[in-house]
């Protein structure tokens, strides 16, 4: 399945080192990640910022240029992450800089991920939101951080959560706010607690509010929730940005982020409406958490397993699931985003899965985090962590297990199918998402025959419409309204939905060399024994076929 899905989305970076010269060379070369130090005399605390000399170095495949700042400062960030033994900093340069693409800006997010042994949750996570177009999801790079010259481990260089052109873009002068849903306090924030709902929040933005402002955001949050309690859906429209609103909660919902109705849940007010968003604080979610100190959210008094259950139906997502118009919205959102949600654990038609290509990717970065930096992936830091399962690969396949199985368990909930149903005497077979086995000349009538799912459509690899009586192709996309499935008819290279001597020329041809093809699902067909290579028995296979002495597929 790999090979078919996979030819032309090839992550293996290979980084070629010169012969150290000395100790620090040798840290400053790029690698595979961005590298980020900090030289400081004065350690940092949670109170203010200290003094420090920042350098951040792109990786070998960044190109862009290093940032040298001899005149920054940094502190310890975090609420229950600042108590960590591996601390998470903030980061002020001295002036508005553009720090490897991601905008002109003065602070940064260093996030330590200490409690969370994968340490992908929250790439998968603000990747995924901004994968679905939720807006001013923050932008990020996996980082090394040296501290004094010493490896820290792996961490997060990210935006922080701030008004700014090139982060929230909002008018902070005018009646445009970001909010915070936070049950702790914090000096010199404004905080209020809404009327009709009673949802505690700070005003994260405009950090200095004028009392105009203030007042306006108290009538017009008054306003919004009376439309929530007693309005109709199209007045409800007038205050809430829907399709943001339903995205938001289904990242929060699908994640099952702990800290939603405590802590780092945030909306802004835009142009007159609330949004759903940023993102913020996933190293705490998918299964990761403690048993006994998350009683409810791991479901102890039942079933024992918190991929099941609903975190998020609070806040105003539970008004608003009194709309049926907006239960309908999130069940339709949540079917259409089947293909990224299953690519986030499995390889699909989107090409190879999340966890394996930030795995792949970082992997020197993170075994570098345990061996070299000295944390250990047995060691449970923090009372809020889940139990640790001792070794990487188990916390990869437990992360990997658990959002598939809360992902078939959202579908239940939501009464949606996603996935294809085969019937018995079906003679297709199907590898992940993946069919095949299917004869040439088989027209979309038949094949849809093979399943007890309704409403089947199907598409060229080209996007063109598969009609009842044509044939289905290589390369055809199959879907019943969810999930996508890819149609792999090996010998069929063209993509016709034919066996005949044009398949046969392109196959002999690619392994002569004499054509080139970069298109997966092609050299998935042109493989038709299927052992991993293209080679003479291939073509010798389909001239067979075409001559009527082999069946393919038979």
């Amino acid at each position: 399945m790999k090979k078919f899905i996979a030819a032309a989305l090839c992550l293996i970076f290979c980084v070629a080192l010169c012969a150290p010269v000395s100790a620090a060379t040798d840290k400053k070369a790029p690698g595979e990640s961005v590298k980020v130090f900090i030289t400081y005399e004065k350690s940092p605390n949670t109170d203010k910022y200290v003094d420090c000399k920042i350098e951040i170095i792109d990786s070998a495949d960044g190109g862009h240029e290093t940032v040298v700042d001899e005149a920054a400062s940094f502190k310890i960030r975090g609420n229950s992450t600042s108590s960590g033994e591996k601390k998470p900093f903030n980061i002020k340069l001295s002036a508005k800089t553009d720090v490897l693409g991601m905008g002109k800006n003065k602070k940064w997010c260093l996030l330590a991920n200490c409690y969370e042994k994968t340490l992908i949750r929250n790439q998968t996570v603000l990747d995924f939101a901004n994968a679905i177009g939720l807006r001013y999801t923050p932008k990020y790079r996996v980082a090394e951080v040296y501290l004094n010259g010493k490896l820290n481990g792996a961490y997060l260089l990210t935006d922080a959560i701030q008004a700014s052109s090139s982060r929230v873009d909002i008018d902070t002068d005018g009646h445009e706010f970001v909010l915070e849903r936070d049950a702790r306090t914090d000096e010199g924030t404004v905080y209020f607690t809404t009327k009709r709902y009673g949802i505690r929040l700070g005003i994260n933005e405009p950090e200095e509010p004028t009392d105009e402002q203030y007042d306006w955001l108290m009538n017009f949050l008054k306003e919004a929730e009376n439309t929530l309690a007693t309005g109709k859906f199209a007045d409800v429209e007038k205050y809430f940005d829907i399709p943001s609103m339903v995205d938001f909660y289904i990242v929060l919902e699908y994640f099952k982020n702990v800290d939603v109705n405590t802590g780092s849940t945030r909306f802004y007010i835009k142009d007159g409406k609330i949004y759903g968003g940023p993102c913020w604080d996933f190293d705490l979610s998918s299964g990761n958490c403690d048993a006994d100190y998350y009683w409810d959210y791991n479901n102890r008094d039942t079933t024992g397993d918190s991929t099941e259950g609903l975190i998020c139906r609070c806040l105003w997502f539970r008004p608003l699931f009194n709309f049926a118009a907006f239960k309908d919205a999130v069940k339709a959102r949540y079917l259409e985003l089947q293909d990224q949600i299953t690519n986030l654990y499995a390889d699909n038609r989107l090409g190879q899965n999340h966890i394996d290509l930030l795995t792949g990717r970082y992997r020197e970065t993170f075994a570098r985090n345990y061996a070299e930096a000295g944390w250990k992936i047995s060691k449970k830091y923090s009372t809020l962590e889940h139990a640790p399962i001792g070794n990487y690969k188990g916390e990869i396949e437990y992360l990997r297990s658990w959002l598939k199985k809360r992902n078939n368990w959202m579908l239940n909930d939501l009464g949606l199918q996603s996935e294809l149903i085969q019937k018995e005497d079906s003679v297709l077979e199907i590898n992940g998402y993946v069919i095949s086995g299917m004869r040439e000349k088989t027209r979309l009538d038949d094949f849809v025959r093979q399943f007890e799912n309704k409403n089947i459509t199907a598409e060229k690899y080209d996007g063109r419409a598969i009609e009842g009586k044509n044939f289905v192709s290589n390369g055809a996309a199959v879907s019943a309204g969810g999930v996508t499935y890819t149609v792999l008819l090996r010998g069929d290279p063209i993509a016709d939905g034919r066996i005949n001597a044009t398949d046969y020329a392109f196959i002999k041809r690619y392994f002569l060399k004499t054509v080139e093809s970069d298109d997966a699902y092609r050299i998935a067909a042109a493989d038709v024994n299927g052992n991993g290579r293209i080679d003479p028995a291939d073509y010798a296979m389909t001239k067979r076929h075409v001559l009527g002495t082999f069946v393919i597929g038979g």
